[in-house]
């Protein structure tokens, strides 16, 4: 497990809504399972309503794991490939 700099990352909001955004990461192609994102600078874990992760190899899984801080760990089995997580909070960036 290794952590993921957001500045490694492209980070979009895809939907603004009336408190509520859906934020779409994309990580690095480096990017293995159990990796850590601090996300902290868009939003916080309370923030969060629910999110999921899409790769190539392991599909769309949904991200579980997301600190009260911020922090996302990266779901799925699979080493070195990127992947798109698509979080959906209220306020955000």
């Amino acid at each position: 497990m290794a952590a993921i700099s957001i500045g490694d990352c492209t980070v979009t909001v895809e939907a603004a809504g009336s408190g509520f955004n859906l934020v779409k990461i994309v990580t690095p192609a480096t990017a293995d399972d159990g990796d850590t994102i601090d996300a902290s600078s868009y939003f916080t874990g309370d923030e969060v309503i629910s999110a999921s992760c899409q790769a190539s190899t392991d599909g769309w899984l949904p991200v579980a794991a997301i600190s009260t801080a911020g922090t996302i760990t990266i779901p799925g089995s699979t080493d070195n490939e990127a992947r798109t997580i698509y979080v959906l909070c209220k306020y955000g960036i």
